[in-house]
């Protein structure tokens, strides 16, 4: 099953490619992204003890996931939703004009169209999340968990990069190191993630990312936002100041592997 669709997948991605080093870079980007997305899939699914065919369709979904970011760049030069289209929709429109999922079962299809179109959602959509399907809810709680695990990844790499931010990376923001709107910050206290519009400069992204902790559906995806170094590492990259010092204790006292 992940074979045929990684041998769809990689072609997808190679029929569409750009000349400039730049566009080149930023689909590559995404490419791994996917890549990389599928693995975590797949091990989530295996420490929860699912099927083989509930892993493999996990993996499946993990892996095209994405797959509208690549239409979405091409078309308009942006991954920022707002500024395009909404990429988990032109995912499905590319499996399906394209054949992606062809190889699979009528449901088994469903499932992972269900899990492409919800990963990207601020909050699961309400009948899914009512639990009617219980498949197509495990395989979209995955996804959804894997694809932040990598995000806040490559985020991080990007943080830490020399030089100039990559402004599609970052999604035009501003880079003023002492920056930082109090709103996002309690979202996170609130129990809430932080919303996209709320986000004024590039520390507001990596509130953004810590937000995501309040969205986090398996034990292992929290445990492992912390001992992979993503929390220093985002913490690292905001303000030095009382104010946000005493956030951050707060944080980890709350979320950390000895939060109660």
């Amino acid at each position: 099953m992940i074979g045929r669709t990684l041998d769809w997948f990689e072609d997808f991605v190679a029929g569409g490619g750009m000349a400039d080093a730049a566009d080149t870079a930023r689909l590559e980007l995404k490419r791994q992204h996917c890549l990389l997305v599928m693995a975590e899939a797949r091990d989530q699914a295996r420490e929860l003890g699912l099927t083989p065919r509930l892993v493999d369709l996990a993996t499946v979904a993990g892996l095209v996931h994405d797959t509208g970011r690549f239409p979405q760049y091409r078309r308009y030069r942006t991954f920022r939703d707002a500024d395009s289209a909404n990429h988990a929709v032109l995912g499905l429109q590319a499996l399906a004009r394209q054949g992606g999922l062809g190889h699979l079962a009528p449901r088994d299809r469903l499932l992972v169209r269900l899990a492409v179109v919800a990963h990207n959602r601020r909050a699961l959509p309400r009948r899914l999340a009512a639990g009617g399907d219980a498949e197509a809810l495990v395989l979209a709680h995955i996804v959804r968990d894997a694809d932040k695990l990598d995000i806040v990844r490559v985020m991080r790499d990007h943080f830490q990069a020399k030089g100039a931010k990559d402004e599609v990376v970052f999604l035009g923001l501003p880079d003023d190191p002492e920056r930082y709107n109090p709103a996002v910050v309690a979202d996170i206290e609130a129990g809430r993630i932080g919303n996209y519009n709320d986000m004024e400069s590039v520390n507001d992204f990596a509130l953004l990312l810590l937000s995501w902790i309040n969205d986090m559906y398996h034990p292992r995806t929290r445990r492992l936002f912390f001992a992979r170094g993503h929390v220093d590492a985002l913490f690292g990259q905001l303000p030095d100041t009382p104010a946000m010092r005493a956030f951050a204790g707060r944080y980890r006292e709350r979320f950390g592997p000895e939060a109660p």
